[in-house]
């Protein structure tokens, strides 16, 4: 068997309601009526990139530094291919490569093409994959950056962690 990578994705519309005594509820979405949700499976070819090129190698996690306004972004990594890529911010303020500081109350903007193209703005704990099991992404041009809650550039000093997996 080929190595690879199992993934899951729910997603459930959610709108709020009052009744006659003005209590709110939290109910599905009238307009979509269910949730949303799908699952797969990525093909990869190995697990032996570097630990900044990966993410973790050996059980152990190489956290990424997203820098701030000031510092501009950084590359996810550095591979021109991926057949999966996983970025998650941590919702701690980086310290070390092994090690999350003090909790953040920043989200952190993933974009491609130089910054050109918004791809997501995580706040914190919230993921974002990627996948191609022909190994047509580019790993490198897919930047992280620290942010405002509402995307707009930030230069408080605060750099976010980063978890992310890439993988041929």
């Amino acid at each position: 068997m080929s190595d690879s990578i199992k993934y899951a994705i729910s997603v459930e519309p959610r709108e709020e309601l009052s009744d006659e005594q003005a209590n709110t509820h939290t109910v599905i979405s009238g307009e979509v009526g269910k949730s949303l949700g799908g699952s797969g499976v990525a093909t990869v070819t190995a697990y032996d990139g570097t630990a900044a090129a990966q993410g973790y190698l050996n059980a152990t996690v190489n956290y990424l530094e997203a820098p701030d306004g000031a510092g501009g972004e950084v590359a996810i990594s550095t591979e021109a291919t991926a057949s999966y890529i996983f970025i998650k911010n941590t919702g701690y303020v980086f310290s070390s490569a092994t090690a999350l500081g003090v909790v953040s109350t920043r989200s952190v903007k993933v974009t491609a093409s130089s910054g050109t193209i918004i791809l997501s703005i995580l706040d914190a704990g919230e993921p974002f994959t990627m996948k191609d099991d022909n190994a047509g992404l580019v790993a490198s041009g897919i930047k992280v950056e620290t942010v405002d809650n509402d995307g707009t550039e930030t230069a408080g000093g605060v750099h976010n962690a980063i978890e992310y997996l890439v993988v041929d």
